[in-house]
């Protein structure tokens, strides 16, 4: 994802990022009740092919300025992907559905803003961005399968780009 100099026409805006607003797209990890420890079986979720656990740490210098033109989008058709931030601040999750030729869906496309305290778990072949950090540069813990055969990710690079903006907070003076 880059800034634009021309932005596209396509414009989604950012939204607060909620169990429930997210479900179709994954789950948002965070401690959401009273007990001791809150378990994400999902997290773990994958296809038999995808045995081969893979963990590690990414780091996320570039700060991003919006509006921001997303013109690339990914999926891991085998495995979810999850992200638990170790340090930083708050990120973006940019997500689509998947059509019936399994290309992203851009009328489905949604921006959640994330805290810098909740990790999220991506379902499998779900199209999203990649890292996109707003505060400062981060750190994020990675948990995904892999088949060994380097057909894990899949990018793809958009036809026509789409904008992320933030939402419009009105003017309290008008």
């Amino acid at each position: 994802m880059s800034k634009a100099e021309t932005l596209p026409n396509q414009v989604v805006t950012i939204e607060p990022l909620t169990a429930a607003a997210f479900a179709s797209f994954g789950m948002v990890v965070a401690h959401a009740s009273a007990a001791r420890r809150h378990y994400f079986p999902e997290a773990l979720e994958h296809s038999p092919e995808a045995a081969q656990a893979s963990f590690w740490v990414s780091r996320v210098d570039a700060v991003t300025q919006l509006p921001l033109a997303v013109t690339m989008m990914e999926r891991h058709p085998y495995t979810t992907q999850t992200f638990l931030p170790l340090r930083g601040g708050r990120y973006l999750a940019v997500v689509a559905s998947s059509d019936q030729q399994g290309l992203p869906d851009l009328a489905t496309a949604r921006a959640f803003l994330v805290a810098g305290h909740q990790g999220l778990t991506y379902h499998r072949d779900v199209w999203h961005c990649g890292m996109t950090v707003l505060d400062a540069p981060s750190e994020f813990a990675v948990l995904m399968h892999k088949t060994g055969r380097d057909d894990d990710d899949v990018f793809l690079e958009l036809p026509r780009p789409f904008s992320i903006e933030p939402p419009v907070v009105p003017d309290p003076g008008a």
